[in-house]
């Protein structure tokens, strides 16, 4: 394993991919991610387990990765503490309250209604992107399951940047932490780690250049 990863922490590599195909952006994020832990360009490689996870080569074993793809973004999440999810999304316009009745709790809806319509939309991404990274540390994905599971909710809104990230562990489910970090107006990112070891674990995020 490389000296430059960290197994108790979950670092966090964001990187645009504008006009990039999936291959070319997987390629880009996991050469920045290789820079970050301090291995050669083209030293890490995705492949998958059995069971459809994806999985790392080139930091030895017990390493926990995941791969999003957001429209023009990509986000790459690594940790040695257990199974994890990563989501980002670019906000786009879209119908949020519509599409929140639809797809979340009633809770997690009248929490949305309840925002300013500004910034419904980042509302909506924020409880996307936590289903999302949730199904992936489950290793379920978007299955009816993940669209039942709440998503825990902002104590303010629009949520800030923290002076220490941190996984934060779910109250109803505590052997699942969470961590949405302040990125940028226009960007959402959720990691989630399944393990209760994972909760108060650091976690660095690390953007390659301005998104």
């Amino acid at each position: 394993m490389s000296a430059g990863f960290a197994p108790r922490r979950v670092t966090v590599v964001v990187a645009p991919t504008a006009g990039l195909r999936d291959a070319e952006s997987r390629s880009r994020v996991l050469d920045a991610a290789a820079a970050l832990v301090g291995v050669g360009p083209g030293g890490l490689r995705l492949g998958h387990e059995e069971n459809g996870r994806p999985r790392l080569f080139g930091l030895g074993g017990g390493v926990h990765v995941s791969l999003s793809h957001g429209r023009g973004v990509a986000a790459l999440a690594l940790t040695g503490l257990g199974p994890l999810g990563v989501d980002v999304e670019v906000e786009r316009p879209l119908r949020a309250v519509a599409l929140a009745e639809r797809w979340f709790t009633p809770p997690e809806a009248d929490w949305l209604k309840e925002q300013e319509e500004r910034m419904r939309v980042a509302a909506y991404f924020w409880l996307w992107t936590h289903k999302e990274a949730m199904g992936k540390a489950y290793g379920t994905g978007l299955d009816p399951t993940a669209f039942l599971r709440a998503a825990p909710t902002p104590p303010r809104w629009p949520a800030g940047r923290e002076p220490a990230p941190r996984l934060l562990p779910l109250p109803r489910e505590p052997e699942l932490s969470v961590y949405s970090p302040f990125l940028r107006d226009h960007v959402t990112l959720t990691v989630a780690v399944l393990g209760r070891e994972a909760g108060g674990a650091p976690v660095d995020v690390h953007v390659c250049a301005p998104l």
